[in-house]
């Protein structure tokens, strides 16, 4: 048999705002300074455990984070991508069909992209263990035996004995007494959300358990396309139904056994997770750029995040429901926090650097032999300014060669386009004037990402 890993790394995270945002969700980031983000991290735990190439389930929105983050693994891996996020449950069933179509008696293991795992050769042996015990029938689930009565997890009670036992009950987030009790009966885990399946039986269960889901997503993935090497589910999963998977499938279903996991585990979901984690690695419970002091007497119990754009100081308890910060930022006109300043493209990064009436200074940097693709703009001009490596720019068909210190201005209405055609890296500062400063103000002609088809 073979395990086919499926990382869903299609979430947006918003319940870590400000650290994760919706242009750059927490699965992209490296939230415990481990050297890796945690989609990085999940690809290694899927490499230890298979060597079947990962299916990563994203967002179409993240594609370019997506493609630059597993093009630093060194890991080939087939990309599908959503053209909107709809749970795990659309999402699980994509992975279904696209897998089906390779091998019909495929073994999926389902991989959230935000958890962390202390030992990846002891999840590797669990993982192994039980895809040679699955039956066609049924489905294996990770339970991770709790450590401390936690109540931002979800729990399984789980039967008596060794190694694989049933599932009795799903049990939902509970409160700090029934966390409690449920931590000295011995008979709960938390349910890590990492599921081993046939994906035949998978499928079945969907046609069965959530026909209207099932034709949804089946016409969605029929209507498939090709967004650069990427797949691209079509527009019919508008239609579906947004619902998890536990409550679609899992608490409807018979069959399921669990096995015992005694690892550290955390799903890095929410504040409380992820700095308890932080603090059990010796990390700091602040969030500040290392090239400024900071200073904190007398204090205790509190959230720090100075972020290029904001800075936010609160109580952890006070982050559990996100909607309020979201109402504040309406109260305040300032959605655009709900994003952040750097944004990644298939050519590289840009930052924004200051804003106000009629300008905006951002910060390009093009990885090598990479381009820009060719572009004008109707409502605003552009100086760019070169301050590391070199850059050929065509400008009306001409071109020009920009090295560090040399600049160049672009009209209304110019044919521009910039490559870095070095192994190094180049970094612009780019100035823009006018009076509708968006990305929308791009015409593309020409793009060796395919931008400019669609």
């Amino acid at each position: 048999m073979a395990i086919y890993p499926v990382v869903l790394a299609g979430g947006n995270g918003t319940r870590l705002w400000p650290l994760s945002r919706a242009n750059h969700p927490k699965q992209f980031l490296d939230l415990l300074q481990q050297g890796e983000t945690l989609l990085q991290a999940t690809i290694s735990r899927a490499k230890a455990c298979s060597s079947i190439s990962p299916l990563v389930i994203a967002n179409q929105h993240h594609r370019f984070l997506v493609n630059q983050q597993i093009l630093e693994t060194s890991t080939p891996c087939d990309i599908v991508l959503e053209p909107l996020a709809k749970n795990t449950a659309a999402s699980i069933l994509i992975a279904c069909l696209r897998v089906l179509t390779v091998n019909p008696s495929a073994t999926l293991l389902i991989l959230p992209s935000d958890h962390y795992i202390s030992d990846v050769d002891e999840f590797s042996n669990a993982i192994k263990f039980a895809e040679k015990a699955l039956a066609d029938d049924e489905i294996i689930l990770l339970g991770v035996k709790p450590d401390r009565p936690a109540t931002e997890y979800g729990y399984l009670e789980m039967a008596c004995g060794a190694e694989l036992v049933e599932v009795k009950a799903f049990v939902e987030k509970p409160d700090a007494d029934a966390a409690q009790g449920y931590m000295n009966s011995g008979s709960y885990h938390w349910n890590s959300g990492i599921v081993i399946s046939k994906a035949q039986h998978l499928l079945e269960q969907f046609t069965r358990l959530q026909p209207e889901l099932h034709r949804c997503v089946a016409l969605a993935y029929d209507q498939r396309s090709t967004l650069f090497d990427d797949c691209l589910i079509g527009e019919a999963l508008e239609c579906c139904e947004s619902i998890s998977f536990d409550y679609a499938i899992l608490e409807k279903t018979q069959s399921i056994r669990a096995i015992s996991f005694e690892c550290e585990w955390d799903d890095l979901g929410s504040w409380a997770s992820l700095l308890k984690r932080r603090v059990k690695l010796g990390l700091a419970e602040s969030f500040i750029p290392p090239k400024k002091a900071n200073l904190f007497l007398g204090v205790d119990d509190l959230i720090v995040v100075d972020e290029d754009d904001l800075l936010l100081v609160a109580n952890p308890d006070s982050l559990s429901d996100m909607s309020g910060v979201t109402q504040k930022l309406i109260d305040m006109g300032r959605l655009d926090l709900l994003n952040r300043l750097d944004v990644s493209r298939p050519w590289g990064t840009f930052k924004v650097l200051s804003q106000g009436n009629n300008f905006l200074v951002k910060e390009l940097c093009v990885v090598p032999h990479s381009q820009i693709s060719l572009q004008s703009h109707q409502h605003r001009s552009e100086h760019w300014v070169v301050v590391e490596g070199q850059g050929e720019v065509e400008l009306n068909g001409h071109l020009q060669l920009l090295t560090q210190g040399h600049s160049i201005s672009i009209d209304v209405n110019d044919h521009h386009r910039l490559s870095n055609r070095t192994d190094k890296l180049l970094r612009i500062i780019e100035v823009q004037a006018g009076t509708h400063l968006s990305e929308n103000d791009i015409v593309r002609y020409e793009d060796k990402y395919d931008r400019h088809l669609k």
